[in-house]
């Protein structure tokens, strides 16, 4: 498959230079690509033009290894490290491009799924802990790309990459990685959580079920009337949580003045309770 002048390979440069900060943390590779479901076609961008020519120059993007990260994998982020290392694709880019120790990031969209892949060099294996207790600064990275690189990606999406053949997917094959709805339910049913601890236990200041459900609804922007429809209770109930939540705010950060909204929610995000307050919440996000 010749990608000669095609534009993921001649705006190199351009993402080269956006990808600068990448280098202050040992990162030297960088892929972005959106898949589209309905024809596989692609808009990608990177800052190694000889590893992307590599791929599609000699159909590596038929191995399982690119397969399961194009369309397998659920949404989330994924060390290469749990994958197969030894798939084509890991191998040639490691051995031949000095591409290893990777993480990708995948975004799922009704049609389309989003990549956003970082890596390191083949020695560079300290990098995947430094992955895994610094994720945010790639998930801002990944905002930082859509903002400074915004041009780039509406010229990719108009020059999209066609794969001339149909790449063969099998489901089946990573199903163990996978927990299934029925599956998430029965383990929320099992650990059934009564305080939501927002420093650690030894703190003794925690929200309720109620409190950290209604701290869930105010991050995802519902308003507190519909917090009370959702949690099916009155208006009134769910402005004495909110108060609760703030006097333990000013509990915590030694503030005399209730929290604004977006200083209540900021310190809420940061507890992470709202990822895991209940399996429909869970489910809809």
């Amino acid at each position: 498959m010749e990608l000669k002048n095609h534009f993921s390979l001649s705006s190199t440069n351009d993402v080269v230079e956006i990808c600068k900060p990448l280098h202050d943390i040992g990162i030297t590779y960088f892929n972005y690509i959106k898949i589209y479901h309905n024809d596989s076609s692609r808009a990608l961008l990177t800052n190694n033009a000889a590893w992307i020519d590599h791929f599609y120059r000699y159909d590596l993007y038929k191995c399982v290894g690119a397969i399961d990260i194009e369309y397998l994998l659920p949404k989330g982020y994924f060390l290469w490290s749990e994958l197969d290392g030894g798939d084509p694709v890991y191998g040639q880019g490691r051995e031949m491009f000095n591409i290893d120790n990777g993480i990708s990031f995948v975004i799922k969209r009704k049609t389309c799924t989003l990549l956003y892949i970082f890596a390191s060099t083949r020695d560079n294996n300290y990098i995947n802990n430094f992955y895994v207790r610094n994720v945010d600064l790639f998930q801002r990275f990944i905002l930082y790309f859509n903002d400074k690189g915004s041009n780039l990606l509406k010229k990719s999406e108009k020059n999209k990459i066609y794969l001339p053949e149909k790449q063969l997917i099998t489901p089946d094959r990573i199903n163990s990685i996978r927990v299934d709805d029925q599956q998430k339910k029965q383990f929320y049913d099992k650990t059934k959580i009564r305080r939501f601890f927002l420093l650690n236990e030894e703190s003794d200041v925690y929200l309720t079920k109620r409190e950290a459900e209604c701290s869930a609804y105010l991050i995802d922007g519902a308003s507190a009337k519909q917090t009370a429809k959702a949690i099916g209770t009155s208006f009134r109930t769910i402005q004495g949580y909110i108060e609760n939540i703030k006097e333990k705010y000013m509990g915590i950060t030694g503030s005399p003045v209730m929290p604004t909204k977006s200083e209540l929610i900021s310190f809420l995000e940061k507890t992470g309770i709202h990822n895991v307050v209940f399996y429909d919440f869970y489910n809809k996000k």
